[in-house]
């Protein structure tokens, strides 16, 4: 099978996600070819051309209609998410969005059913799954290490949402365009807490906005209208109990934690880094049962790729990995449109049935 070409929307070799991930992730893997990237300056264009020896372009249309490219990366900020993806499933073109799909339901539903139209295939990037230790995690659990799952808490930091930002990331304090702890942060971590223990089968949910007054690092004031203080509780199809915490910015006690308890055992994942979003930072695992008195730390396989690249590039390849090998065998185990529309609804209950801390 001949390489996938790909193109990248949004990768700048001054930095920033797509140029951390995506772009080291295609050069690992010999199913893949970057072959272009889209920037928006011609300036950077041709820097990225140079630096990764690829076509360069600061017009994404251009990148879309590039004979070589067989899928379309789409890694830019999320309002511009439906027009790029349309404009590339029109031509014809296999699409990666990063997560979340859309701003909203509405859109993602909508980019999902062009893509099934159009028989294009899609993955989106919730790429926690494929972390190796919620891999591992999810095994344990199959395979009855804590018995029958009671209880599950998460508790992460969003880190985003502090009360100082960057012009880059300004945006995300409005509620409107769709980046928020709960879309993000909490939606992966969601993702992969059903992923490995089930389905959610009913939730309650408190938000608050605990940084209101916002600090661009040029000095500019805003207005978040952002909730940065997610509280969700979930009934499991299982059976079992979850609730999940995210806060905006960073916290001194720590900033991810996660705790499975079971009728005979225990499990915890925890981020010796200050990051709590479960699809970028490095993860620990430790568990005891039966008779163990404490936890013991438990050695974690390699994911697929090794040790060849670090987190969080890690797992965006292993979810790449996937796509490619869905491609070829006809399995569906990267998460698709499909998959992105259901966890979309699902941060919709939450927040349509959300109460908001403070309102009378």
């Amino acid at each position: 099978m001949k390489p996938i070409g790909v193109g990248i929307i949004g990768a700048s070799p001054s930095g920033g996600w797509a140029a951390a991930t995506h772009v080291p992730a295609v050069q690992a893997l010999p199913q893949y070819d970057l072959r272009a990237v889209a920037t928006s300056r011609s300036e950077s264009a041709r820097h990225a051309a140079t630096q990764w020896d690829v076509d360069g372009f600061d017009d994404p249309d251009r990148l879309i209609a590039h004979p070589g490219v067989d899928l379309v990366v789409v890694a830019v900020k999320v309002p511009d998410h439906h027009e790029l993806v349309s404009r590339a499933i029109a031509a014809g073109k296999m699409v990666f969005s990063e997560w979340p799909l859309g701003v909203d339901l509405v859109e993602a539903q909508d980019l999902a059913e062009m893509a099934t139209a159009a028989g294009i295939p899609t993955v989106v990037g919730l790429q926690a799954r494929f972390d190796p230790v919620v891999a591992h995690l999810r095994e344990l659990i199959e395979h009855g290490y804590v018995g029958r799952v009671m209880a599950t808490n998460l508790v992460g930091s969003g880190q985003a949402w502090g009360p100082v930002t960057d012009a880059a990331r300004a945006y995300a304090f409005d509620s409107a365009n769709g980046v928020t702890p709960l879309s993000v942060s909490a939606g992966h971590a969601l993702d992969a807490m059903t992923f490995v223990l089930g389905d959610i089968d009913t939730t309650t949910a408190t938000l608050g906005i605990g940084h209101r007054d916002i600090t661009v690092a040029d000095g500019t004031p805003i207005v978040s209208t952002t909730a940065d203080q997610v509280a969700v509780t979930a009934a499991l199809r299982s059976g079992a109990v979850a609730s999940v915490f995210y806060r905006g910015g960073l916290s001194r006690a720590g900033d991810f934690r996660w705790e499975i308890n079971g009728t005979d055992g225990d499990l915890l994942v925890t981020s010796p880094a200050p990051n709590g979003n479960i699809q970028a930072t490095e993860l620990a695992l430790a568990g005891g049962r039966g008779s163990d008195k404490h936890l013991t730390t438990i050695t974690v396989p390699d994911g697929p790729g090794g040790a060849r690249l670090h987190v969080p590039a890690r797992n965006v390849a292993a979810l790449y990995e996937a796509f490619a090998n869905d491609l070829r065998t006809g399995t569906a185990t990267a998460p698709s449109f499909r998959d992105a529309v259901r966890l979309h609804e699902m941060v919709d209950q939450i927040a349509s049935g959300a109460v908001t801390a403070g309102s009378r």
